[in-house]
Parts: structure tokens; C-alpha cells; sequence
């Protein structure tokens, strides 16, 4: 080939190329162009996506305290770990380290595994609740694509003893029961929200704004007192076992104050162990369940008898020859106790003298004071979950059921309304809103009795405890305590009364001349003991275990039955 021709050759290409560069290089100079001006905000925003994430973050709960400042519920850091699969796939090296660490060994095969299943994800839950020390270890790896979010999770450590009443949180940390659910909105706090700036593998590099600054809940401190809960569980739980009853409850009020110091339910459960929510043991029965009360109620109809004017402690009743046909039905005694005052129809628990006595007296008079006192009404507090018991309406009651509810039959009431309705007796007359919360003054309450004749009421129960009373069992060496037993026969599935299934009940208070306590125990169907199915048997000793340890507790002084106490319990 002739040289000049294979020069001329050679340069044309060479032209063609630097035609072709100078092509690309204009076309770039256009799309920089362009990007830069035409689709700036697209692509800032596009940027944007890409490298910053917004996270919410939770808020610490607020710790729930009893009166004296012990905590009942703390919320504690927890850590749940992710996994960024297309990260730690392409860094095979530490995803080995990763997997190898003591603390995802067990699972390590089964996280390689889902991983594989799934390489583009760029998520995957490896762990959940890891304790800040677990947190530290896997920090220290130093792994891309590993991300270990802050949660809450609540403990709580009096466990079994105050789990029905303090309740549970939720795996997000939210109340689900009890008072954790009745003060979620002060406990529970505000999420924070925030944008982070991250890398291409997802590691955080700093925080690109703060968009909602997380605030923590408020703490409550209960008029619970853990120490009376503890004595009130443990007595309860011995005499549930002993009697093999169903179950059981008790309640212990100030009656100044309206103030819960102890709500307790035996069978009981962890609230630490997941696997433990569950089942009947997580109501608190003291609460939620009602059952008929017996000869407890023959206090109020008593007490509207005095109030009536009608009646005094001494005032002859002939129950004869111990029985009584209303409407066709025989209301008994247990035995004929012939002519007795009013006193000894409370000692000797007669329903023919009750039954003789709500008689004589306006019907309205006697059910307005049983509704006033909290009877069918949900009590105060906002426990979830709480009975409003049953009353029959008023315009439907026959006169059997006017006369068996004034003993304690054709009415159903929960532990926590019983025990409030007897703090009007102990508190001469007054009664004071029922409040789960440390009250620091004196509440506002009603009179709903006359003082004098409560003050009557308390000396007319102290036979009871007496000899040849119901509840000799209920009395506690160097305090004078009173009260009043109840037994019912439990209503089957047919609507009859079932001969070998019953409600054992001891309703009482001390020091009798100015109650600092007052304590119901429920005992339900006690079968074990010869007359576990009674009252002064079953639940009068519950009674008197509490009432013994608490008069240490609040250093009441022995035989102080008169010292006058504005506020009993502080």
C-alpha cells in the first residue's frame, strides 16, 4: 500500500475518535448541566431518601411506687437486634464474626439460613429484649449492616404478689391490665422522632434533625403498700391452700381516705414470665368477681334500723321458733334462738331477725342505703375490669327477695365494694371515694349514717368476735377488732343452690373506736377442715394475720382502741 494513502488513513481514524470523545464529553457537560439545574430538586430529594432515615424512639416509662417509695414497676432499657442480609452477604468475612458470637451461635444456622432465602432483604429480626451488657457485645464486633434498636421492656419486683393488681405492659411497653392500664396515658410518655444521616451499608453517621423530642412518663406512687400486699398474699395464699378452695381475695382500705392499701387474689401469676399471662390467675378477684355476701350485709340493714330510730342495740326480737315463711319459703336459723335484742341477732347471725327487722322498716330506706354505700355501682379508681356487682331493681323486688337480700342473698358484691361499704361503719358514718392513689389531704367524703350509731354498730360487732360469737378466730392479742362473718351456699349452673359449695367471708376493723383498717377476706368454696365452708373458720383467721402484722407496720400502739388519729394512715 502506498504510504501516503495508509497516513491518510490512520488520521481519519484518529479524527473519528477524537470526534467521538469530544461527542461523550459534550454529552456529559449536558447531563451535568441539566442535573444540576432542570432536575436539582428531583435528585436532592432522591439523595435524601437514600441516606437519611427517620426512626421513632420510645419513651421511657414511667415506675410505678407504693406509698413508702418501694417500686412496684420499673421500666428497664432492652435492645432488639436487626440483620441487613444484602450487607452482611457481601462481607462474608463479618458476618463469620458475627455469627460466631456466643450470643447468636445457637441461632447461627438458622439466621445464615433465612439470609440466603432472602439476600436482598434488608431486614431480618435476629434477637428481641437484649440486655445493655449483651448490647455492648455485639457493638464491639464492629459489623456493617448490624442495627440494635432501643426499646423498653417493664419489671416488676414484688412478681406474683401484686401482679393482678399492678398489672402488665405489652412488647411495645404499653399497660394491658391492672393499673399499668388505668395510668397508661401518665405512665407511657411520648415517642421521640428523628432523622439520622447513614452510609451506603446503613451505618448512622449523625443526626440530620430532631423532629420530635421524646419525653418520658410521669411516675405514680400507689396508696398501695407493699408490705401489707405481701402479709395480705401470703396469709391469703396458706388459707387457700389449706381449705383447697378455688381461690380467694382480700382487701384492706383506710377508711379516712378512701386509700387501697392492699388488693390481693390467690392463685396468683409471674407478670416477668410471658407464658404466665394467661388464664383465670391474671384477674384480680378481689376486683372483678362478685359473689353474694351472706350475713356481712345484716350490718347495713342493721344500721338502717338504728337510723330509723326505731331500733336500739337492745330491742327485743322474737325469732321463734327459727324459721320464718315468706312468700312459701322457709328462712331458717341455724337454730331457735328464740327471743333475742338486736346485739345478739349479729352474734348469733339470724336470718329470721334480719329478716323480721328489713320488715318493719320502708323498703326504699334500705335499698337507697345499700346503693349509697356502693352496692351495683362500679367502684372508684378505674381499675379495668372492676364489678358493679348485681342489685335487682327496686320496682321488680318481690318480698322474698327484699327480705333474703337484707341477709345477704339476691345481691352480689366484689371484695373491693364490701370492703368499701364497711368503711362507712368505721368511719362514723362517712365514706370517702375509693382511690389507688397516695392521697396527700384529706379527700371530701359523704355521711351516709349517723356517728352515734355507728359508734353503736362497732360495740354491737364486737360480740361477734366474742365467746359464743361467729368469729372468735378473727381476734388479735392487745387490739380490740370487730366484724362480721358471712357463709352462703354457692348458686350451680341450674340456678339451685348447691349443698357442698360455698362463699366463706370475715368483714371487719380495729381498733374499735377509731378503725385505722378496715379488712374483707373472701374465701371461695373452702372444702378442706371441719367448717371450712364457714366464715369464722375460713376467712376470720386471714383476717387476723393481716390485722396483727399491720398494726405493727403502722406502730399502732397496743390497746390504743381510742387514740384519735385525723388521718389514720400516712
Amino acid at each position: 500500500m502506498n504510504p501516503r494513502i495508509k497516513n491518510i488513513n490512520i488520521r481519519a481514524r484518529l479524527l473519528v475518535v477524537i470526534a467521538i470523545i469530544a461527542a461523550l464529553l459534550v454529552g456529559i457537560c449536558v447531563k451535568l448541566i441539566k442535573m444540576d439545574t432542570v432536575q436539582r430538586n428531583f435528585l436532592t430529594l432522591e439523595s435524601n431518601q437514600q441516606s437519611i432515615h427517620t426512626i421513632i424512639y420510645p419513651a421511657t416509662r414511667g415506675i410505678i411506687f407504693d406509698r413508702n417509695g418501694i417500686p412496684l414497676a420499673v421500666s428497664t432499657p432492652m435492645y432488639t437486634l436487626v440483620l441487613d442480609p444484602k450487607v452482611l452477604l457481601s462481607e462474608p468475612i463479618a458476618l463469620q464474626r458475627l455469627l460466631q458470637n456466643p450470643l447468636l451461635r445457637p441461632q447461627a444456622q438458622a439466621l445464615y439460613a433465612a439470609m440466603r432465602a432472602r439476600p436482598d432483604s434488608r431486614y431480618l429480626l435476629a434477637g428481641k429484649n437484649l440486655t445493655p451488657w449483651a448490647r455492648t457485645q455485639i457493638r464491639n464486633l464492629y459489623v456493617p449492616g448490624v442495627y440494635l434498636e432501643q426499646t423498653y421492656k417493664t419489671y416488676y419486683p414484688t412478681a406474683d404478689m401484686a401482679a393482678q393488681l399492678v398489672g402488665f405492659t405489652n412488647v411495645n411497653n404499653k399497660g394491658q391490665d391492672g393499673l399499668e392500664l388505668t395510668f397508661n396515658k401518665t405512665l407511657q410518655g411520648t415517642t421521640g422522632k428523628v432523622r439520622l444521616y447513614e452510609n451506603a451499608i446503613g451505618q448512622i453517621l449523625g443526626v440530620a434533625q430532631v423532629l420530635q423530642e421524646a419525653k418520658p412518663g410521669q411516675n405514680i406512687t400507689l396508696s398501695i403498700d407493699a408490705r401489707l400486699q405481701y402479709v395480705a398474699y401470703a396469709a391469703l395464699r396458706d388459707q387457700v391452700i389449706k381449705t383447697e378452695a378455688i381461690n380467694g381475695s382480700a382487701v384492706v382500705i383506710n377508711p379516712y381516705t378512701g386509700e387501697v392499701l392492699a388488693a390481693v387474689s390467690y392463685p396468683s401469676f409471674n407478670p416477668n414470665d410471658l407464658n404466665h399471662r394467661i388464664g383465670s390467675a391474671v384477674r384480680d378477684a378481689a376486683i372483678t368477681d362478685i359473689f353474694e355476701p351472706g350475713s356481712t350485709m345484716k350490718v347495713f340493714t342493721i344500721s338502717e334500723a338504728l337510723k330509723s330510730g326505731k331500733y336500739t342495740p337492745t330491742t327485743p326480737i322474737d325469732t321463734n321458733p327459727g324459721w320464718i315463711l315468706i312468700q312459701g319459703h322457709r328462712i331458717y336459723d341455724d337454730s331457735d334462738n328464740g327471743l333475742i335484742d338486736v346485739t345478739r341477732v349479729l352474734k348469733f347471725s339470724s336470718n329470721v331477725g334480719a329478716t323480721k327487722i328489713a320488715l318493719s322498716l320502708p323498703w326504699s330506706d334500705l335499698y337507697t342505703l345499700l346503693q349509697a354505700v356502693g352496692f351495683g355501682k362500679t367502684p372508684a379508681g378505674g381499675f379495668p375490669g372492676a364489678e358493679n356487682g348485681l342489685m335487682l331493681p327496686f320496682k321488680s323486688l318481690s318480698q322474698l327477695e327484699y327480705c333474703t337480700m337484707a341477709f345477704g342473698y339476691a345481691i352480689a358484691v366484689s371484695t373491693l365494694q364490701l370492703a368499701h361499704g364497711y368503711t362507712v361503719v368505721a368511719a362514723d358514718g362517712m365514706q370517702y371515694p375509693i382511690t389507688f392513689l397516695k392521697q396527700t389531704t384529706q379527700p371530701v367524703g359523704v355521711r351516709l349514717l349517723p356517728k352515734w350509731d355507728t359508734v353503736e354498730m362497732r360495740h354491737m360487732l364486737l360480740t361477734v368476735v366474742q365467746p359464743g360469737g361467729t368469729a372468735v378466730r378473727a381476734n388479735i392479742p392487745n387490739y380490740t377488732v370487730v366484724g362480721k362473718t358471712g357463709t352462703t351456699n354457692k348458686v350451680g349452673p341450674n340456678g339451685q343452690l348447691e349443698a357442698r359449695a360455698h362463699n366463706a367471708m370475715f368483714a371487719g376493723m380495729l381498733p374499735i373506736d377509731h378503725p385505722d383498717l378496715v379488712i374483707v377476706v373472701h374465701i371461695n368454696n373452702p372444702v378442706k377442715g371441719f367448717g371450712a365452708e364457714f366464715g369464722g373458720i375460713s376467712a376470720a383467721p386471714v383476717f387476723s394475720k393481716i390485722a396483727q402484722s399491720a398494726m405493727v407496720m403502722m406502730g399502732i400502739p397496743a390497746n390504743a382502741n381510742g387514740a384519735p388519729r385525723a388521718v389514720a394512715y400516712t
